[in-house]
């Protein structure tokens, strides 16, 4: 049997370009993954959470109530009446007299956030606070 060195050696050289160009495309699609992920994250960095979870902000956006958008920001639950009684897991302790309260550029909200339209403007935060 006669190995014709020549050949081999071109075969090789064919299979090495072949697994760079397969690496090249695996690491491109990788890259536009991430850069997907931090587009994502941009467009979600305007939500705010105090480090404790004491508290959340966001922006408002014309015409939709705040409710809706809390929804959309965080994870959150309510009790039979509507009231929010936890955001992402940091649930008002009713037993020391906590809850989370609902403000509007920074005062306290004149309604509920179910019928609070927000602005564009309109910066809109979650507090828990003691009564």
């Amino acid at each position: 049997m006669r190995i014709d060195i020549g050949r081999a050696f071109i075969k090789f050289g064919l299979i090495v370009v072949g697994l760079a160009l397969v690496v090249g495309l695996l690491i491109q699609t990788q890259n536009k993954k991430t850069n997907l992920t931090t587009f994502q994250n941009q467009q979600q960095s305007s939500t705010t959470v105090d480090k404790a979870k004491e508290s959340l902000s966001y922006k408002g956006e014309e015409g939709k109530d705040a409710l809706t958008l809390l929804k959309v920001k965080a994870k959150i639950e309510q009790d039979k009446s509507g009231l929010v009684i936890s955001i992402n897991g940091r649930k008002a302790n009713s037993s020391v007299h906590e809850y989370w309260a609902f403000y509007v550029n920074r005062k306290l909200a004149p309604v509920g956030p179910a019928d609070y339209k927000t602005k564009d403007v309109d910066t809109i935060e979650w507090k828990i606070e003691k009564y």
